[in-house]
């Protein structure tokens, strides 16, 4: 199967604006030397190890007079191609060799900057060549010129950088569970050469550089990802293909894009079987970071329904400016429960606000495809158990009573599985997020596949999951858990933890789809402890 996912909100706003790097301060001097903090902008974590920036990431920055276009009349103090580094992959962005200062007159001055900083034959033009796709941090191309009209000031300034080019990924099983450690896929018709002009971020297309690159892919036993930087083109006068090469045999998929736009992410979904595959491109949605792949097919019938939860509050929060995610979720009409919601962990998610208990229906689904649990399930053995805990939304009180939705809630054995070891998991969680600025959790309920007990007309769930993701020093590390809707007798949650890969063979689901495979195939406790 294919997906499509798209790198199209700001990774400061999909973070609630709470991974914002501190703002470093330095001397309030204006002879003192200009250094930077930075955001990406992007929907997912765009950087190709998991992580926004890495250690001694390299910039390139330019200061010109206010107003006028880059280049060396217009440059000040000769700040040109300025290289600047992040020590410690941390966005706090110090000059390398030469500082840059102010203008001793207090003039107003602009910025640009761009990643990853090169000595340029021409200083105003970057190159752009994505043959070599190795190292794809090497190619990511990020710029930034949001800081214009600025005059001396003791802070540090903070670079906003975008993404330039686009990028393709393959989440890919082999659905007879044969290994592919041979597997190679490689894309032919890709334009793989241009000029980016710092001045205007205008990108020009080499028409003559149409050739073949080879994927970057991990693998793991009969799972891989595999991943490669695109051009943006508006209307691609070719079409590129993926040739799938494995134990001898070849298999080619002509890919359905017809343009490439900056910025955005294509996902697809690829299964193997006996050198064939299914290719299912992944539906147009709003999805975020911790959103499981949702392919076309599945959106093309008539049972599931992707919903996609705001702040309440949000919209008029001075900081955020805008729609910040709550959580998502994929409903089931006929099930009457969520199959997995999704949702991150930060800061500001959490506060004062107690429990709501606010019982009512969503409003983005139909009154007739919910159960009615404001009486819950009649004393039954059976709790409305949240999938997004109350817990994990305390900062408001609106925001807490969404989860308070019946279409947040499953009938979850209550003594034993939801108030005893599952709360103690949730607890967990939100102690994890003091080790990082955000956890990204999925939490799923699957019914059993045939003699499924209805409670309200709601399916019991045969059993829970959950999904987690942090970065930890600037990497991805993942763990899953699985629970039976039974009783348990302890709360040794840690007992019940498995791989995110494991969990995706189980349900079926792709989780963390910009997570390798091989993060997800690992299974380290000792960083969850």
């Amino acid at each position: 199967m294919i997906k499509m996912k798209l790198w199209s909100m700001s990774l400061l706003l999909s973070l609630f604006a709470c991974s914002q790097e501190e703002i470093q301060h330095i001397d309030d001097n204006a002879k003192s030397p200009i250094q930077f903090t930075s955001v990406v902008e992007g929907i997912t974590i765009t950087r190709a190890n998991g992580a926004t920036w890495s250690k001694n990431d390299s910039i390139g920055v330019y200061m010109k007079k206010n107003g006028e276009a880059l280049s060396e009349a217009s440059s000040i103090n000769g700040a040109i191609n300025i290289p600047y580094s992040t020590a410690n992959g941390d966005g706090y962005f110090s000059s390398i060799k030469a500082d840059i200062y102010y203008p001793e007159d207090e003039s107003m001055v602009d910025f640009i900057a761009y990643y990853p900083q090169q000595i340029l034959a021409n200083p105003y033009i970057y190159p752009i060549d994505i043959t070599n796709q190795t190292d794809l941090e090497a190619i990511d191309l990020l710029y930034s010129d949001n800081l214009t009209s600025i005059s001396s000031r003791p802070n540090a300034l903070n670079l906003a950088f975008t993404h330039q080019l686009s990028r393709l990924i393959f989440n890919i099983k082999n659905t007879n569970n044969s290994n592919l450690a041979n597997l190679k896929l490689k894309l032919s018709g890709v334009r793989t050469k241009a000029s980016f002009a710092l001045a205007d971020a205008t990108l020009t297309l080499d028409q003559t550089s149409i050739g073949t690159i080879q994927m970057n892919t991990a693998i793991t036993n009969a799972a891989a990802t595999a991943q490669a930087i695109l051009l943006p083109e508006s209307s691609m006068s070719t079409k590129i293909t993926l040739i799938v090469e494995l134990n001898g045999k070849t298999k080619e998929y002509t890919l359905p894009l017809t343009s490439i736009e900056k910025g955005k992410q294509y996902s697809y979904n690829l299964n193997l079987a006996n050198g064939g595959g299914e290719v299912d491109p992944e539906a147009s949605y709003i999805r975020w970071t911790e959103t499981p792949l949702i392919t076309q097919s599945e959106l093309n019938g008539t049972d599931l329904v992707y919903v996609n939860h705001y702040m309440p509050n949000s919209m008029t929060d001075p900081v955020s400016k805008g729609k910040m995610r709550n959580y998502s979720m994929l409903y089931s009409k006929s099930s009457r429960i969520a199959y997995w919601v999704a949702y991150p962990l930060f800061p500001a998610c959490t506060g004062s606000t107690g429990r709501t208990d606010d019982w009512g229906y969503d409003p983005d689904i139909a009154t007739s495809y919910q159960a009615n649990l404001s009486s819950g399930f009649g004393g039954n053995g059976y709790d409305r158990g949240h999938q997004i805990p109350s817990g994990d939304r305390t900062c408001d009180v609106p925001t807490n009573q969404t989860t308070f939705y019946y279409s947040n809630m499953t009938p979850q054995v209550g003594q034993g599985l939801n108030q005893s070891i599952w709360a103690q998991l949730e607890n967990q969680v939100r102690s994890w997020r003091s080790d990082t600025d955000t956890v990204y959790v999925v939490t799923g309920a699957i019914p059993p596949s045939t003699n499924v007990q209805f409670m309200k007309e709601m399916a019991v769930p045969s059993y829970y999951f959950k999904a987690l993701a942090r970065r930890l020093n600037g990497v991805f590390t993942t763990i899953a858990f699985k629970f039976d809707n039974k009783t348990y007798s302890g709360t040794a949650y840690m007992n019940q933890a498995i791989s995110v890969q494991e969990l995706e063979d189980l349900t079926g689901f792709t989780f963390f789809p910009t997570i390798d495979t091989t993060i997800k195939a690992t299974l380290d406790k000792s960083k969850w402890q």
